[in-house]
């Protein structure tokens, strides 16, 4: 007779070895893999900014000026010439919509329909690290029907007040709070390009921010196509969570950081404010992209807010 021979093979003990091992290799590896996807957003994100500012740049170029920042909130319908669209000096559509053609989107821009316009997500002007493509319904006044508006998660730089016209960046085209015949030049900027924010992430309320169907915050409602309303531009004025007063007696909401896991925070701001744990992104005039601590000094942010206020921000000390 053949002697059996024994098979070899795992105890029980040496199995749950392994597989706390395996266990204990994959909680060290999801986390690096985390930090890694979210460096390479955070990457992205600069990188839009970066983006952005060029096409600022190459609008003043092209037409020796700033974008408006279009009509106020209220103003639904783009402004076209003879079928094709108005350029700043008219559109009641805002400074995303004007800088569509120098981000390689001018079919975008071109598209004769209003509604495909606002309802197609533009990826540059959303933040990886933060919720992907949202929209939502939108209902206002002017429009005859409920229609579909992509959001964004950037907002350009009003100033220290959204209500006041001095060192504003981004002042209204078209007469909100009965101020019109306003553009900005370079020239305009004394404080200097490199010391001024152009365009930076948003603050949504966390409470509202990942759900389509959710129409009542005012920052986030309208989309990127919005013109001069919460939307499209924000500021440092203060009156909301984090309000400081400021050495130049300027009260400032420093910018925040949206937390998922926090309920309503601010029911209708027009801050800036990121997703990102360390700090909030902006692009400068210059072009140049800066990560902004939330804890920064409240007096170096509400000038960097300032286009001509003629004060050392002191941010590159």
């Amino acid at each position: 007779m053949k002697s059996l021979k024994k098979r070899a093979g795992f105890t029980l003990i040496e199995l749950l070895v392994v597989i706390a091992i395996i266990a204990i290799l994959i909680a060290l590896l999801v986390p690096a893999v985390q930090k890694v996807r979210e460096a390479s957003s955070v990457a992205q994100c600069k990188n839009n900014l970066k983006q952005i500012g060029l096409a600022w740049q190459s609008h003043h170029d092209t037409f020796k000026v700033m974008p408006s920042g279009g009509g106020d909130w209220s103003t639904s319908a783009r402004v076209m010439v003879h079928g094709v669209p108005a350029d700043y000096n008219s559109q009641s559509w805002g400074w995303m919509y004007q800088i569509l053609p120098y981000i390689e989107q001018n079919n975008l821009w071109a598209n004769k329909s209003d509604f495909e316009v606002a309802e197609t997500p533009v990826f540059m002007y959303i933040c990886p690290s933060f919720r992907g493509p949202i929209i939502r319904p939108y209902s206002q006044s002017g429009d005859t029907t409920t229609t579909l508006h992509a959001m964004n998660d950037y907002i350009a730089n009003m100033g220290t007040s959204l209500g006041s016209y001095d060192g504003a960046l981004v002042p209204s085209k078209h007469g909100y709070s009965g101020v019109s015949g306003l553009v900005r030049k370079i020239g305009d900027i004394t404080d200097g390009t490199s010391s001024t924010f152009l365009v930076g992430e948003k603050f949504v309320d966390p409470a509202k921010a990942f759900d389509a169907s959710n129409t009542s915050d005012c920052a986030d409602d309208q989309g990127w196509v919005n013109g001069w309303d919460n939307d499209a531009i924000g500021c440092a004025e203060g009156g909301g969570v984090g309000t400081v007063t400021n050495d130049d007696g300027i009260a400032v909401e420093l910018p925040k950081r949206i937390d998922p896991k926090q309920g309503d925070v601010d029911n209708c701001g027009q801050n800036f404010g990121s997703i990102h744990a360390a700090a909030c992104m902006f692009v400068f005039v210059d072009g140049s992209v800066h990560a902004i601590a939330y804890d920064i000094d409240p007096t170096v942010y509400g000038r960097l807010c300032k286009i001509n206020d003629g004060k050392p921000t002191g941010f590159e000390e």
